[in-house]
Order: structure tokens, then C-alpha cells, then sequence
């Protein structure tokens, strides 16, 4: 890590990127850390063990590993985008699942696909994982992905399709991920939720709403049930709806209260 003039604290350098690698999984190993770190397995260790100290990380067992906790959100509290608003999310999402037990997540876009920020598998007795943070969902495939692409704006729709289509081998293939997108965006915007049912990942399906901060969107709110499970679908819209109304309020307000504060 290079330096201007000043000497830096080596510890926190590391501490810091240890935060780095482990925000792109959802558990990551000792061992995976002292290798992308070049640091022995102690000091991995001792690292670690500060950090699950300070509420930033926990051990998930002997043999499992560790994640970062949502403590680390709060590290970014001083930026004005998704951070400002994740107290609210996160308070109304765990709102929901204690309300219809079903695990809520947040997801924020990542170039060109949707990947979870929050999580409310800890809290529900129906998770269908043990964690999904980090975890990349496409486009047209999920209802994440799915509920950004048909609500975002029109420029950036083409700017996500051009993303699509750059894994395409030819020219038809192009076009057909076009024509995909398209319909994908049409049946979106008529339902008026994303949603994720079909032979992708069969044994559950998904819901989500866009989640926007006044006129910007954020992100997307999400909400997952097991196929097979009698479950009244229009009262879960209607409570993922509520839900993200809820968070919009509260995030407008709370960005009143910030723009109100007197400078430092």
C-alpha cells in the first residue's frame, strides 16, 4: 500500500483489507485470506479475532469460517447513497419477516448484475439458505435483477442491455438477449413486481420491488418463499409493497434530518 510523506499504522492497513476480501463473499476462510494477503495464518488470525471484538466480523464455527456482520454498513455512514438509507431498510425488512416469517434482502446494482447487501436469513425459521450476502443474481434470470432492469430509467436500460450483450458469441445471439431484455422488462412492468418462479432454483420463489431514495433508485427490496409452501401471493405483494413504501418514507425523512444539521 503506497504511502504520501506520512508513515501509516501496518495493522489497520491489514485490518482493512482483510473488510475488503471478506465484502466479496459471503464466508471466507483463514487460510483464502493469508494467501490474497501474503500474511501468515496467526496474523490472520489475530486480525480476525479484533475485528469479531469490534462487531465488524463473526465466526461462524470451527470449521465454517467468517463473515462480516452489518456492522460493517456503518462504515460508509458518512456517504449520501445506499448506507444513509440501510437503517431504514434493514429495520423494515426484519419488520417483514418477523411479520410473514419469509427472509426480506436489499440488493444494490453491481455493472451488470444485482447483488445482496442485507439479509434477513439469520432472523427466519424458513430460510432456504444459510446466508446470501454477496451473492450476484442477473438481470433477466431473478427477480432482483429483473425488478431494476424494468424500473430503472430508460438510458440506463440500454446501458445494462449493452452489458448483457457483450457475452454474446454472435451477432443473433445479441439479439436474442435484446429481445430477451425486452420482454423481460414488459411482463415486469405489468405485473409490476420482479419475479422469479420456473426451473431456476425450483425449489423456492422470489419477489422484489424497486427501491428508490426520492426520484434515484437505490436498489431493490426482495422477498423468497418455497414453491411448494400454500402461501397467499397477493397479501405477500401487498406486504413487500407496504414494506417498501415504509423505507422510502423513512429515508426521505432521514435525509431531511441530515441536509437540516448544522455544518461541523
Amino acid at each position: 500500500m503506497t504511502t504520501t510523506g506520512q508513515k501509516t499504522v501496518r495493522a489497520v492497513e491489514r485490518a482493512l483489507k482483510i473488510l475488503e476480501l471478506m465484502n466479496r463473499a459471503p464466508v471466507v476462510k483463514v487460510q483464502y485470506l493469508a494467501e490474497q494477503t501474503d500474511l501468515p495464518a496467526p496474523t490472520v488470525v489475530r486480525l480476525l479475532e479484533t475485528l469479531v471484538g469490534a462487531g465488524y466480523v463473526q465466526k461462524l464455527g470451527r470449521q465454517a469460517g467468517y463473515s462480516v456482520t452489518d456492522q460493517v454498513a456503518k462504515l460508509g455512514a458518512g456517504y449520501h447513497g445506499l448506507p444513509q438509507v440501510f437503517d431504514v431498510v434493514r429495520k423494515e425488512a426484519e419488520a417483514l419477516t418477523r411479520r410473514t416469517l419469509w427472509p426480506a434482502a436489499l440488493a444494490t446494482l453491481d455493472v451488470d448484475a444485482l447483488v445482496i447487501r442485507f439479509s434477513t436469513i439469520p432472523m427466519s425459521p424458513l430460510s432456504h439458505y444459510g446466508s446470501a450476502i454477496n451473492r450476484r443474481m442477473s438481470l433477466l434470470d431473478f427477480a432482483h435483477g429483473r425488478a431494476y432492469l424494468a424500473f430503472c430509467s430508460a438510458e440506463e436500460r440500454r446501458h445494462l442491455v449493452a452489458l448483457l450483450q457483450q457475452s454474446a458469441s454472435s451477432a443473433e445471439e445479441a439479439t436474442a438477449i435484446a429481445q430477451r431484455a425486452e420482454s423481460v422488462v414488459a411482463l415486469t412492468r405489468a405485473s409490476g413486481f420482479g419475479e422469479r418462479v420456473g426451473s431456476n432454483q425450483p425449489d423456492t420463489h422470489s419477489l422484489a420491488l424497486p427501491l428508490r431514495m426520492g426520484s434515484k433508485l437505490v436498489g431493490t427490496l426482495g422477498i423468497t418463499y418455497f414453491a411448494r409452501s400454500n402461501v397467499d401471493v397477493a397479501a405477500l405483494k401487498k406486504q413487500l409493497r407496504a414494506t417498501v413504501m415504509a423505507c422510502e418514507k423513512g429515508a426521505l425523512a432521514n435525509a431531511r434530518q441530515l441536509d437540516e444539521q448544522p455544518a461541523a
